[in-house]
């Protein structure tokens, strides 16, 4: 395989001929999330409720099981039979670095990723390696494997010390590695909510801290280019993938701006082309009329397109997607808007690689299966998820009593606090976090861990082989429209 580079607003390889990276993010393997694996809350607490129910030995082979399962040999061959050239591998820096032991790194956890660019080689697929998880955490919320909602690395040296060797050292491992397309620094930076999320610093009220946010960014890039000056770094923008007016101008030039952008179209429910009423996950989508000329302004008029236009450098997508999870007859619209987003974003040039390849029945090009073994051993767990509204990826939309009284006492704040800069809806949705995304789904983890005490290795594997592509459903209607659009 070739390897890429930045050549002014393109990607190239070493021929110089243009590459557009187009393809899909691999969440839930090297960084599980809920919704994705199926459990409630975040992955290391999960980890260590697992160790203490069923011992060290067990523990350590379930999680093994479900990891080797959910990426495998098959994975890569479908992923490449749709025409994709990449994979975005989200990883969780605990699999290579224990807090209890920084500086020091775990072969284990290079042995996975190894195994996986070496599918990618075979395979004819570029590997982006994206930090998910990162020492100290680099935003609030439970996908960076936050459980307390505080995001300490943009003000810790320490944190940020053990950030940029980590980094060194991937870089040292892989700079002759082609089948890398390069490193993706951080995902959803959320450089000012360092104590979590509050309506006076989120959504309508969040500032940027520019000067930490740049600083850190080009010490990363800094570092790596001691030990590889020729992988392509990716950076996003701030606030999620939002917000690049903040960020300094341009000074590496191989380097690919990323954003991410979750449409209020893509999770319904309703009819597409249609009228959306507002929706807040983390940012504000306004209410509005959503159609394919939309799909391109709603670009154009962001952050990252103006910002990429300016200074002449590639935007790439680095996650988006519809959800299937809003009944039978929605199905068709949510695929509407998935393909005319897509169809927008090669209009415009725009790499691309979806969010997600595979989970519990959500978004994924593939699926569990619903009467697997897996699935029907962790429906409890999952229905009380959706009670107590314990999952907020899957269910912004989704009414629960639980939802009803901390809307309730988000309102009852706010009668006796009386400070009009609080939004109602950022402060119910600050507050849910903490509470029902935070602490109910903490209380779920023991359940969903006894589900799986007493079993052996040998039950154990029968359940978890769940995760084996062969025994996945393949949605087929995205991917037929994904086929078509990867090679538009």
């Amino acid at each position: 395989m070739n390897l890429l580079h930045v050549n002014g607003k393109d990607i190239v390889n070493e021929s110089g001929k243009k590459v557009m990276l187009r393809g899909t993010c691999v969440g839930g393997w090297m960084n599980m999330e809920n919704f994705i694996n199926g459990y409630p809350g975040t992955e290391s607490n999960l980890r260590s409720l697992m160790k203490e129910k069923i011992g060290e030995e067990l523990a350590t082979f379930f999680f093994d099981e479900m990891a080797d399962n959910f990426l495998a040999e098959d994975d890569f061959k479908f992923i490449a039979e749709s025409g994709a050239n990449c994979v975005r591998l989200a990883i969780n820096y605990r699999h290579f670095e224990d807090d209890e032991n920084p500086f020091v790194y775990k072969e284990s956890g290079f042995k996975r990723l190894d195994k996986a660019l070496d599918m990618c080689k075979k395979y004819n697929l570029y590997a982006i390696i994206d930090m998910h998880a990162v020492q100290g955490w680099q935003n609030s919320h439970w996908h960076s494997d936050n459980i307390w909602g505080l995001s300490l690395l943009w003000r810790d040296k320490l944190y940020q010390d053990r950030f940029y060797a980590l980094w060194q050292e991937i870089a040292r491992r892989y700079e002759d590695r082609s089948e890398v397309a390069g490193y993706e620094l951080m995902n959803e930076p959320s450089s000012n909510t360092t104590i979590g999320d509050f309506p006076y610093n989120c959504d309508e009220n969040y500032k940027s801290d520019s000067m930490r946010f740049n600083k850190i960014i080009k010490t990363a890039t800094e570092k790596i280019r001691e030990v590889d000056k020729r992988h392509i770094i990716f950076v996003q923008g701030d606030y999620y993938g939002h917000i690049f007016n903040i960020m300094d101008e341009p000074f590496d030039s191989n380097t690919v701006y990323s954003c991410h952008d979750y449409v209020v179209s893509g999770f319904g429910p309703g009819k597409y082309p249609g009228f959306y009423e507002q929706l807040r996950n983390d940012r504000v989508e306004e209410s509005g009329e959503w159609n394919y000329d939309k799909q391109i302004s709603h670009i154009m008029d962001s952050d990252a397109w103006k910002f990429a236009q300016k200074y002449s450098v590639p935007l790439w997508m680095g996650e988006f997607g519809s959800q299937y999870n809003t009944g039978e007859d929605d199905i068709p619209y949510r695929l509407a808007s998935m393909n005319d987003q897509l169809k927008a974003l090669n209009e415009l040039g725009i790499h691309w690689t979806t969010w997600t390849y595979k989970d519990c029945g959500v978004m994924g090009w593939v699926t569990l299966a619903p009467d697997s073994k897996y699935m029907k051993l962790i429906a409890p767990v999952q229905k009380m998820k959706a009670t107590l509204g314990a999952e907020n990826f899957t269910g912004w939309r989704a009414a629960s009593t639980a939802k009803g009284m901390v809307d309730d006492l988000a309102k009852y704040m706010e009668e006796v606090i009386g400070n009009p800069s609080f939004k109602h809806d950022s402060n119910t949705r600050c507050l849910s976090n903490a509470v029902l995304t935070g602490y109910a789904a903490c209380l779920l983890q023991s359940e969903y861990v006894n589900l799986f005490a007493g079993y052996s290795k040998e039950g154990l594997k029968g359940i978890l082989d769940s995760f084996s592509f062969d025994k996945c459903v393949i949605n087929d209607g995205y991917i037929k429209i994904l086929k078509e659009r990867i090679r538009d």
